[in-house]
């Protein structure tokens, strides 16, 4: 889509309250240095809070959580490629949850039941394996890759391509084992 497009009527996306509040906060360094910051606090008090529980007080969780969310904003001091991923993996992850929405509106059109999906236990792990499958492209993809630095045969073609036969053999063995584990259960 052209910017002509919304320029129609002296009208652009640069023009407006919106932007203007949006380029404050980029100049004060509320995304570099806060959001990451206020985001590792949240992040770490709930993962302490949730392992540690009763065993170590409140203080002290607040405590922990908020040296180690200074140490994320000194980091993001450092990368500020930060901004530019948190956008992205924000971007991505709004995209691909409105498309996952919209496939469970049309089966809900259609009388498909989700709940159906979840009925055996292969499915609730096929599910769940492709959420983690989806959730490290989205990661990826926003621009993981300047952030941890993969070696460099894990993004070659042949390991993927090597991974890829080991996959189908591995299911091929789990469907023909099964296959036979269930005639073994019939015939007694």
């Amino acid at each position: 889509m052209s910017v002509a497009l919304f320029q129609f009527g002296g009208w652009s996306p640069q023009s407006g309250a919106f932007y203007q509040i949006l380029l404050n906060m980029e100049n004060m360094g509320f995304f570099l240095y806060l959001f990451p910051f206020l985001l590792a606090l949240a992040i770490f008090y709930g993962v302490l809070k949730y392992t540690m529980g009763d065993r170590l007080p409140k203080s002290a969780i607040g405590l922990i959580s908020i040296i180690f969310s200074f140490f994320v904003m000194l980091y993001s001091s450092w990368n500020y490629m930060i901004v530019s991923f948190f956008a992205n993996l924000g971007g991505m992850g709004l995209i691909v949850g409105c498309g996952l929405l919209f496939v469970i509106i049309l089966l809900g059109i259609t009388g498909f039941k989700i709940n159906e999906v979840f009925s055996g236990t292969m499915s609730k792990w096929a599910f769940i394996l492709t959420m983690i499958f989806i959730g490290v492209l989205i990661f990826f993809g926003a621009g993981a890759g300047w952030l941890i630095q993969l070696p460099y045969w894990s993004t070659a073609e042949e390991f993927w391509t090597a991974l890829f036969f080991i996959v189908i053999l591995a299911l091929a063995m789990w469907w023909l084992g099964g296959s036979e584990a269930e005639k073994k259960e019939e015939n007694e």
